[in-house]
């Protein structure tokens, strides 16, 4: 009986063993299931998120490209538009500055035109009062050479009457001594 009892109780055991294997394995084969399930699972959230990764830097990429291609063409336009502007200011400028010369080249023909109808007239004014003096001074010395002639001739006129008259007055003289004289001889 102990010795049945000893190889039932090792035939249970060894069934509970084989069991307990087949279970221990199933489970482990489970177990093994579920981290390969865990594995796959992971695989495919890193795959997901490498593949949304990728395509969202391929999407930066064509986007960054995009806009590279945007920018360069829009700087292009700008550049055009700028140039277009920049001519459009020099030439409005040079024609603002061409006014500007001709209005000072006008302003300066005026006022050289003025200066020297100034300077022509102070020239001819001061010739015509060079002229005035010496026409007045010749003037003056005609007119002091005349005085000078009349007053010579007044003057030998005066001296002739002058001599004259004392001579007739002489004249008178003597003859008054000449008759008192005679007077005085007849009288005595």
């Amino acid at each position: 009986a102990i010795v049945m009892q000893c190889a039932i109780r090792g035939y249970i055991a060894r069934e509970r063993f084989v069991e307990t294997m087949k279970l221990i394995a199933c489970i482990t084969f489970h177990l093994i299931r579920l981290e390969e399930q865990k594995h796959e699972a992971a695989a495919v959230t890193v795959q997901r998120h490498w593949r949304r990764a990728k395509i969202r830097a391929d999407h930066k990429s064509m986007c960054d490209g995009a806009i590279m291609i945007q920018r360069t063409v829009r700087m292009f336009v700008q550049s055009k538009r700028f140039a277009l502007r920049v001519r459009s200011v020099v030439k409005i400028q040079s024609v603002f500055r061409g006014a500007l010369c001709r209005k000072e080249a006008e302003r300066r023909a005026v006022s050289a035109i003025v200066l020297q109808r100034t300077w022509r007239m102070q020239c001819c004014r001061s010739l015509f009062l060079k002229k005035k003096r010496c026409a007045l001074k010749a003037q003056a010395l005609f007119r002091a050479y005349a005085c000078v002639r009349q007053y010579h001739a007044m003057r030998e006129g005066v001296i002739c009457i002058q001599h004259l008259y004392r001579s007739h007055v002489e004249k008178q003289r003597h003859h008054a001594k000449r008759d008192s004289a005679a007077i005085v001889m007849q009288c005595a």
